[in-house]
């Protein structure tokens, strides 16, 4: 597999806004479509999307300097899935922490001991466990394997699951993650996904043989649940998170006449450059209190802020802004509606297309085909769009 020089080689190995356009540009469309589905084959983007530092559109527009439309489905189908996910996270609200369709599966409560101990027995997924724990990425594939074993293996719900993994995740996104677990869970469409031995050994170039996951997609879909993912927890183990001490005190946002407010969602080195305006980074502990998170989600909400010049970080509940007298601007997120200030629209890959629940990503895209142009109906049929994810 080809390695740019300026890849993000490891999740830790993160790059500049410059650095990253620079590497974006370099990207093989046609080569990711051959290996995304393997394990290392993702471009590892997903965090610099997470934290607000690159715009969908953007990275659009940058792929497409180098590479055709036709050779940029499969990534471009990505990038829009993504956003079908902020989308739909527009529409749904706190919606989308609760089931969205009935289980097809009887739920138990808790998470299996084995998966946080990443001791399950499989290979490749104790080693994915791990390497979430250690760097706070896994590849896309191992997300779905994981949380495919927990709902339909282990039968448990996967509000807990993904509350676990998502805690980990230095690219966590709300509505991508939970909502990802939904569908693999069958409570987002109602069409489960399942994990298979021989598709892992597949894609995550192993041998392993004689696995709980050793057979076809029918006897998994039907098994008793593994001896090993018997025992489950009901309360996560807290982290042994530290939060950055504040570096502006309330008294001085008080005192400001202006302050561009930025979340650990909306960390976008270019925004509102020339303002000469206080900046300030809100960690707000309602939502980040209490060990919920990985020290190495602090550390990249941290790394982010620090390509910002001048930018200050409040930690503390995001209530202690609400009656303040400066003039708040932000940038827009799903996540943080309930935040004070004058809000700057998020950048869009689609923004003709009304916020809405759409039930699947088809019924999204043919929203999209409804709404723009023939050059954005010639990037993806119909068909292709159906048989991509669904």
């Amino acid at each position: 597999m080809q390695q740019h020089i300026l890849s993000p080689k490891t999740s830790s190995d993160r790059l500049s806004l410059t650095q990253l356009e620079a590497y974006i540009r370099t990207i093989d469309t046609a080569e990711y479509t051959r290996n995304r589905n393997y394990i290392g084959g993702s471009t590892l983007l997903s965090e610099y999307i997470t934290r607000g530092v690159i715009g969908l559109p953007r990275i659009r527009d940058l792929v497409l300097e180098k590479n055709t439309k036709s050779a940029s489905f499969k990534f471009l189908s990505e990038l829009s899935w993504r956003e079908y996910w902020q989308v739909s996270w527009e529409a749904l609200g706190d919606g989308i922490y609760d089931y969205i369709r009935p289980a097809p599966y009887g739920v138990r409560p808790g998470l299996p001991m084995a998966v946080i101990e990443a001791s399950t027995g499989i290979t490749a997924l104790d080693e994915g466990i791990e390497r979430l724990k250690k760097s706070g990425y896994i590849d896309n594939h191992m997300r779905m394997w994981l949380a495919g074993m927990v709902c339909h293996v282990a039968k448990c719900d996967w509000k807990i699951g993904a509350d676990w993994m998502h805690s980990y995740l230095i690219d966590g996104d709300f509505a991508v993650n939970h909502l990802s677990w939904q569908w693999v869970a069958g409570t987002y469409t109602g069409k489960p996904y399942l994990p298979q031995q021989e598709n892992i050994n597949k894609y995550s170039k192993s041998e392993q043989k004689s696995t709980f996951l050793d057979h076809s997609y029918t006897e998994i879909s039907s098994m008793e649940i593994p001896e090993v993912l018997l025992n489950t927890v009901e309360v996560l183990p807290f982290h042994k998170s530290i939060l950055p001490e504040n570096t502006i005190t309330l008294a001085e946002l008080h005192a400001a006449d202006e302050l561009l407010l930025y979340s650990p969602w909306t960390l976008d080195p270019s925004w509102r450059h020339v303002n000469k305006s206080l900046r300030v980074l809100l960690i707000d502990t309602d939502v980040f209190s209490n060990g919920r998170f990985s020290q190495t989600v602090i550390d990249s909400i941290l790394w982010f802020g620090n390509q910002i010049p001048g930018l200050l970080i409040y930690c503390d509940s995001v209530k202690d802004l609400q009656n303040l007298d400066a003039h708040i601007i932000r940038k827009a997120y799903a996540g943080i509606t309930n935040w004070p200030g004058e809000v700057d629209l998020a950048e869009k890959l689609y923004p003709e297309v009304p916020v809405a629940h759409y039930k699947s990503f088809s019924a999204y895209w043919n929203q999209i085909k409804r709404y723009t142009y023939t050059d954005q109906q010639s990037l993806f049929s119909s068909s292709d769009i159906i048989n991509a994810n669904e």
